[in-house]
């Protein structure tokens, strides 16, 4: 049963009508969702069922993934508290989970990684810093200092 509702939990957040308190009862109200590239199948439906219901098409903003923890590969999960890194997370809590959870791009070995440097197109903390650091030369910077031999 939980497999056929799932469409329907995930397009309830497109009609203003779900957020009474926040929209006043304004309930036709255009709304933006911002999304992930794997939840536009449930906002496609929701755009074309939408008017058959009464309610106006609802508009999104897909963005890439960001990344779990542990890897590009891997999503970010409620059930594996490990995965993300959540607003009510500590800066403590976030530099542990970082620390140890963290897929990090450096090489097999320290031989290796003097060698090559830090294979950033895999490392997960540049893959945050992508998304938050504001400042792009001090994102270059760390950039420059990861990829060679810093060690």
């Amino acid at each position: 049963m939980r497999k056929q509702s799932y469409p329907a939990v995930q397009a309830v957040a497109s009609f203003s009508n779900t957020f009474p308190r926040q929209f006043l009862g304004n309930d036709h109200l255009h709304c933006l969702i911002p999304c992930a590239i794997d939840q536009d199948p449930y906002f496609r439906m929701t755009r074309d069922v939408a008017p058959r219901i009464g309610y106006r098409k609802p508009a999104l903003i897909e963005s890439s993934f960001f990344p779990a923890l542990q890897g590009e590969h891997r999503k970010m999960s409620a059930s594996d508290s490990n995965s993300a890194i959540y607003f009510t997370d500590s800066a403590k809590v976030i530099k542990n989970k970082i620390n140890q959870y963290a897929f990090s791009g450096g090489q097999e070995s320290l031989q290796q990684h003097r060698k090559l440097g830090a294979n950033l197109d895999v490392d997960i903390p540049v893959k945050y810093l992508n998304f938050f650091l504001d400042d792009d030369a001090e994102l270059e910077h760390i950039k420059r200092n990861m990829a060679r031999d810093v060690c």
